[in-house]
């Protein structure tokens, strides 16, 4: 019989949704702005989470992260931290171009990038591999900080994919089958010996918090 272990529980919510070509990679020294159904988005999520208690709010420097985490933290009578491990990864020389650009100006890279996405990188980028380092090093350092709390992560889509994957020790081969939708939650518990995902890319109004 599994015994129950105490946990350092992490809820990690996708930020809204934004009006950013979905055929570009973000430029993310500041990122697009939340449009207003992002805007709603975060509302809802700041209304599901209401009346759960967190230690701390730990956010992506991202525009859009910024003004999903300002809207959540406003309802729950918080303040939030700006953490930089926490944002999206990085594409280098693509980032700001749509995918025909990419394939105008780095051909070769980006067929090299299809054959083999875990390992490639633009230049100045990061691997999948690299991004899932960086979050790993960033949890571990929220959980050693904020042990056996629950803690609210508002972040990207990418990092929260490669956090699962690492937790259910997912090959990061697969990381893209994972689905986070924009203003959606992620819980996952990490304990002793194992993390346990609690539910996935879940809309408010879906699960409990």
């Amino acid at each position: 019989m599994r015994v129950k272990e105490p946990s350092t529980k992490i809820i990690f919510v996708r930020h809204g949704s934004t009006d950013y070509p979905e055929d570009k990679i973000y430029k993310d020294e500041n990122g697009p702005h939340l449009n207003r159904e992002g805007k709603a988005q975060a509302r809802e999520m700041a209304r599901w989470l209401q009346e759960e208690t967190f230690s701390t709010i730990l956010v992506s420097p991202s525009n859009r992260t910024v003004e999903t985490a300002s809207i959540i933290a406003k309802a729950l009578n918080m303040d939030y931290e700006i953490w930089d491990n926490l944002k999206e990864r990085s594409f280098g020389i693509w980032e700001g171009l749509t995918f025909k650009e990419i394939e105008t100006h780095y051909k070769e890279g980006l067929m090299e990038w299809k054959k083999d996405p875990v390992h490639y990188a633009p230049e100045g980028g990061e691997t999948i591999v690299d991004l899932q380092q960086r979050i790993s090093d960033v949890i571990s350092c929220i959980i050693q900080k904020f042990k056996g709390t629950r803690i609210l992560i508002v972040t990207h889509m990418g990092p929260i994919r490669v956090a699962v994957a690492q937790a259910l020790s997912i090959p990061l081969i697969n990381y893209r089958h994972l689905q986070i939708h924009p203003g959606s939650a992620t819980r996952i518990d990490y304990g002793i010996t194992a993390a346990n995902l609690v539910y996935l890319g879940v809309l408010p109004g879906k699960n409990k918090p």
